[in-house]
């Protein structure tokens, strides 16, 4: 297993596989990068050198209770990136993964960077007058409150529901279980640290500075944001294009794993 250390002495676990351009892929809220990019490294790595990190207090990286906001995820995918020698990389955000991109490029520019893909994820959690494509599809201070309240009183019952929620399909529960428990990796305080850093994020200004092409696959049938937030980005971005996977939710990657890795190689 390989792993580098964080600036503060963390150890970041990642891997490493494959040769030819490139890619980043960086997972979402709780996730980690074993199980859950495990129907696309291999196809990714056939052409490209394929990078895939746990971060910091997710999987097999170190659980501190620092560190813990998108800024300071961002600041460890530099460091990555710099341990590597990644010149031209191609960083792959599923969902908070995505705001860890942004936060990178509010940071460092897009220095090193030669393109983007966005999986499935808003700038803004919050909804109001002015913005409708917010967590749910209608989210809240009060609702991010309640929700970081059941994370660490009850977490099975804030968990599971958003697991299934992440598919087009209803699961089997035995998998969504299985989903779960790889959830756990995260400790609680963790968990919730970075949900409500990344629910108070307004991501918006960033957006236009993405100045690199980026690629954005969104599910037609994700519940986690439902309206149409891909259209908008596509819009705001200097050089983006939309691709919308119909016969996904929040996990294209999982739900359409040929096509995504289809998609994201000739992208690359």
């Amino acid at each position: 297993m390989a792993y580098f250390e964080a600036t503060d002495g963390v150890p970041i676990y990642y891997t490493d596989r494959g040769e030819g351009d490139p890619v980043l892929l960086i997972h979402g809220w709780t996730m980690n990068s074993t199980y859950w990019w495990q129907r696309n490294v291999d196809a990714l790595a056939e052409e490209h050198r394929v990078v895939a990190m746990d971060l910091r207090g997710h999987g097999k990286s170190g659980k501190t209770d620092a560190g813990h906001t998108l800024a300071g995820y961002a600041r460890d995918v530099r460091g990555l990136i710099d341990h590597l020698d990644l010149d031209g990389v191609t960083p792959v955000g599923w969902s908070m993964g995505t705001a860890v991109i942004l936060n990178y490029v509010d940071q460092f520019g897009t220095d090193g960077l030669s393109k983007v893909v966005f999986v499935d994820q808003s700038p803004k959690f919050h909804t109001d007058d002015g913005w409708e494509h917010g967590l749910l599809g209608e989210f809240s201070g009060e609702a991010a409150t309640e929700l970081a309240t059941n994370l660490e009183y009850n977490r099975p019952s804030a968990g599971k529901p958003f697991v299934q929620a992440m598919f087009a399909d209803t699961i089997d529960d035995r998998l969504v279980d299985e989903m779960y428990a790889e959830t756990t990796k995260t400790p609680t305080g963790v968990t919730v640290d970075i949900f409500l850093d990344m629910t108070y994020s307004d991501l918006r200004p960033v957006v236009s500075e993405v100045d690199v092409p980026a690629l954005l696959i969104y599910g037609e049938q994700s519940d986690i944001f439902p309206t149409d937030v891909g259209a908008w980005l596509e819009d705001a971005m200097p050089n983006a294009t939309h691709v919308p996977f119909t016969d996904s939710g929040h996990c294209p990657f999982w739900e359409e794993a040929e096509r995504f890795n289809e998609e994201v190689a000739r992208f690359v």
